[in-house]
């Protein structure tokens, strides 16, 4: 019994040495759970607006890359960027704005 709660001691301490080194950890996840596009929470206004935009200027970058380039293949993916465009703007545009259903 005594070796167990020695265990649990050193468990402790441990656990207090590394609990500064754990901050940054926290503060890289809430910065990458900004960036994780695959959240599981009903978008905003907003976030249907600035993904609109998204793909509309991804649309805009492959349309210049298949003008640059010569070949069809960068028209084909700026064309389907640029559906999801209209789709996403248009359902920005009826969406209220404390509208949070999908």
């Amino acid at each position: 019994m005594g070796r167990r709660s020695r265990a649990r001691e050193r468990q402790a301490t441990a656990a207090a040495r590394s609990a500064p080194a754990a901050a940054p950890q926290g503060a890289w996840r809430r910065r990458a759970r900004l960036l994780n596009p695959f959240r599981f929470e009903r978008p905003s206004r907003s976030r249907v607006r600035h993904a609109a935009i998204g793909f509309g200027l991804s649309a805009a970058l492959f349309a210049g890359l298949g003008w640059l380039t010569g070949e069809p293949a960068w028209f084909n993916s700026a064309v389907l960027l640029a559906v999801l465009t209209l789709a996403w703007g248009a359902r920005a545009a009826f969406m209220r704005e404390d509208d949070r259903s999908s």
